[in-house]
């Protein structure tokens, strides 16, 4: 569904099926026609995940993801957090992941085009670790809109001297924001994921920065000195989550 369709589906729908206010979805399919239609590019983000522990204790886990995107080639995303580095790359038909803290990697067939390469990442990751990967979509506004029953325009704010719309989504499942910057091109400046029906609601951060046209990156993996090749990418990421 292309975020023009969407548009006109969300307008169509009757009262009280989903209260979208007009605002927060021209704000939300402008960047999600900024995004897609950018075919290469690279950026930078500072994330944290809350992790709620058997004793109520609350974790953030905080981590620093540097992402090369090629729509028509695939993408390879840098990941440096409290257990260390962790890098995966996507070549059009096969995600390969390799963990600092396990000293292992492994290779996924996930042939396709660059969401196909998502599908496998998340698959891998799962949401919570991967958290910020759905905007990378051809059309992120299919995946944002599931399950979303409201939809409201918060105001401007200014993130890090950037001013950015504020928009907040509420679904079955989690709620989400999005501050999305004011000038053109319409990228995200900061996401925010929210797990309503967990104890504690723990909270999935991310803050963007550096955006940049253009990437080049051959998407080959390299395997680092001694590594050893695991069975799956979950024995890979054992520890990491």
């Amino acid at each position: 569904m292309t975020a023009t369709i969407l548009s006109a589906f969300l307008v169509a729908q009757p009262l009280g099926a989903a209260e979208i206010d007009p605002d927060a979805e021209d704000v939300l399919r402008g960047m999600c026609e900024a995004l897609g239609g950018l075919e290469a590019f690279t950026v930078t983000s500072a994330a944290s995940t809350e992790v709620i522990l058997q004793d109520g204790r609350k974790l953030q886990l905080v981590a620093t993801t540097n992402a090369i995107v090629d729509r028509g080639a695939g993408f390879r995303f840098t990941r440096q957090g409290a257990f260390g580095a962790v890098e995966v790359v996507f070549d059009g038909a096969t995600l390969t992941v390799w963990s600092e803290a396990t000293g292992g990697y492994a290779a996924t067939q996930a042939a396709g085009d660059l969401d196909a390469g998502l599908d496998a990442l998340l698959a891998t990751f799962g949401e919570s670790a991967a958290g910020g990967a759905d905007l990378l979509y051809a059309d992120p506004c299919s995946n944002l809109m599931n399950g979303v029953d409201r939809g409201d325009y918060i105001g401007v704010a200014n993130i890090d001297g950037q001013s950015a719309h504020h928009i907040y989504y509420r679904a079955a499942e989690h709620d989400w924001q999005l501050w999305i910057s004011t000038e053109a091109p319409a990228l995200p400046v900061r996401y925010v994921i929210t797990s309503k029906w967990v104890t504690g609601a723990p909270q999935f951060i991310a803050q963007f920065r550096d955006w940049s046209l253009g990437a080049q990156d051959d998407f080959a993996f390299a395997a680092p000195e001694g590594a050893r090749e695991l069975g799956s990418a979950e024995v890979v990421l054992e520890g990491v989550k």
